[in-house]
């Protein structure tokens, strides 16, 4: 079986349907995918990659899409996942996608293409084909909805419904259509966890990771992290600090930096996590069972903060906001604590993307 996978080019959305991609290739069918930017570079090394989107300018999309649509603009603002919001902006970058993804599809001839939800392009390519899509959810959004909505921004054809729609959203979380399938780590190929992450540490330690979709400027989290820093016992790990931080000279003595690591190697060490509320951060904390600090922000980013203070699982805490007090019940509360470790049983119990590719398998030849 031949399978396009098709993602936005943005690792956080490639990497939630990297497990499948891996899987299916281990099991012996022809897989390509079709991405961009960091995307594509991340994942070429190791797989059959299509350069068929240009690296996304998140602000000038946001503007072109947004720009006339000032009630649309107010709500993607407020960061719950609206839908036609997303849409908007994603439509920017899916346009440009439509005819290089389709002449690759052509050259590829897959039998199924399996897209993240803000790809859509990938159904109008698939019915040009005649094949099946499966809509991959990679976040805690309804991606049933961004596709709805994302669609007639493309094209004015009808087109059909996914065969199969996968979701990998713990319940207890966010509601997301779909077939239920366990999140699994994936990192990015070559990164390098230095040895002391990879191993229990005497001091409590908490692991803060930020977003480099807006560049490499001044951070407000991680300004208010170092501010506060001082009065928490405990050791205060940065992934990939912006510049300004990196070069400051007097970090307090329990603030560390690093670059690019496994999350997933160094999380069931620490003992909470502070983030930017994208969605890969927010579930790698989940998996590993720790409590975790996320920032509300535009696009889907309030929304998965919010589900996760919800829950229980965390604090949801603007980036200029966060105190010693927010770290020091971040490292301190039980009840943070044992609800992240719930949530992560829950993943734990969710089919595999064993079972997941065994029925995509078996369904393949009755779509």
């Amino acid at each position: 079986m031949r399978v396009l996978f098709v993602a936005m080019p943005l690792i956080g959305h490639l990497f939630p349907m990297m497990a499948l991609v891996e899987t299916l290739r281990e099991r012996g069918h022809e897989v390509m995918v079709a991405t961009g930017g960091d995307a594509a570079a991340v994942v070429r090394a190791r797989l059959p990659v299509a350069e068929v989107a240009p690296p996304i300018d998140y602000r000038r999309a946001a503007v072109r899409g947004l720009g006339a649509h000032p009630v649309l603009a107010w709500q993607s603002g407020r960061g719950m996942a609206d839908p036609r919001g997303g849409a908007h902006v994603f439509a920017v970058t899916n346009r440009p996608m439509i005819e290089p993804l389709s002449r690759a599809a052509i050259e590829f001839r897959p039998q199924v293409i399996v897209h993240e939800p803000f790809a859509s392009a990938a159904a109008i390519v698939a019915d040009r084909l005649g094949v099946p899509t499966i809509l991959h959810n990679i976040a805690f959004d309804n991606g049933t909805l961004i596709r709805r909505e994302l669609l007639p921004l493309l094209t004015d054809t009808a087109l059909p419904a996914p065969a199969s729609t996968l979701s990998i959203a713990p319940p207890s979380l966010a509601g997301v259509e779909g077939q239920a399938v366990r999140y699994t780590p994936y990192s990015t190929p070559g990164a390098a966890t230095p040895a002391f992450l990879r191993e229990p540490s005497t001091r409590r330690r908490v692991l803060v990771t930020r977003s480099t979709m807006l560049g490499d400027g001044p951070n407000p989290m991680l300004r208010a992290i170092v501010r506060a820093a001082p009065q928490v016992d405990a050791d205060i790990v940065i992934v990939r600090p912006d510049r300004k931080t990196l070069h400051t000279n007097g970090l307090p003595a329990n603030v560390h930096t690093t670059g690019w690591i496994a999350l997933h190697e160094a999380l069931p060490h620490c003992t909470g996590m502070v983030n930017h509320a994208g969605a890969g951060s927010v579930y790698a904390a989940l998996h590993a069972g720790i409590p975790q600090i996320a920032t509300p922000a535009p696009g889907d980013r309030a929304w998965n903060a919010l589900s996760v203070q919800r829950r229980g699982a965390g604090l949801a805490v603007p980036a200029r906001s966060i105190t010693a007090a927010h770290l020091n019940t971040l490292l301190a509360d039980p009840d943070l604590a044992a609800a992240a470790r719930a949530v992560a049983a829950e993943i734990a119990a969710m089919p595999s993307v064993t079972d997941i590719a065994d029925e995509i398998t078996r369904s393949a030849s009755t779509w």
